[in-house]
């Protein structure tokens, strides 16, 4: 493998896609608890059981990185360690994303009556599926990762998280930012920003 290969994802990136799971989930628990079509049968019990392990996930999520202690270093601080143990953690839940994303991805292709690939069905399934603006690495798409999109840039992360080497840097802490800490939402747009990037949920664009 080359150096490139093996260089770590940064602590801001891993917030940058735990932002972007926890946007496409939130459609998925709106859709599982309001189906758009009364003709896309799915058991209630079902649909209550895929919505409670949907906001299992996404209160794990939030647990992990909603807190703020530590979203932008100061300048004479270390805080490695602490974003080491939370990456750890957050590589582990994405493990668990990963083999639930098929689950999620057939449902609400049910639920939306919408293919995955292409031609979705309106501007919720296609930002769910294919991402916003065409990115495509944020979409769930068929919730495989051989068929790429978001299932395969999280698989990618976790490999080489796994792989080790050395971590990404973070992001410049902006001047206006010195003294403030900034939380899970501000570094993921902190980051995309500086990576040609802007975050965008179903009816929101930042």
């Amino acid at each position: 493998m080359s150096g490139f290969e093996t260089i770590k994802p940064s602590y801001d990136e891993w917030m940058y896609f735990t932002q972007v799971v926890l946007d496409r989930l939130s459609t998925v628990t709106q859709i599982y608890k309001n189906p758009p079509h009364v003709d896309a049968y799915m058991r209630e019990k079902e649909r209550q059981e895929k919505l409670g392990m949907t906001v299992a996930v996404m209160r794990q999520l939030h647990t992990l990185t909603d807190e703020p202690a530590f979203g932008l270093f100061e300048e004479d601080q270390d805080t490695s360690a602490l974003e080491e143990g939370l990456i750890a953690q957050i590589q582990l839940a994405m493990v668990d994303v990963l083999a639930k994303l098929p689950i999620w991805s057939a449902d609400m292709q049910l639920l939306l009556k919408s293919p995955w690939m292409q031609n979705c069905a309106g501007k919720v399934a296609t930002i769910l599926f294919r991402g916003p603006e065409r990115r495509e690495e944020e979409g769930i798409g068929s919730g495989m990762v051989e068929h790429g999109r978001l299932p395969a840039k999280l698989a990618a992360m976790v490999d080489l998280e796994s792989a080790g080497g050395e971590r990404a840097a973070r992001v410049k802490k902006p001047a206006a930012a010195q003294g403030d800490v900034m939380r899970r939402e501000d570094l993921a747009r902190l980051w995309a920003k500086q990576n040609g990037a802007f975050l965008r949920t179903a009816g929101r664009m930042d």
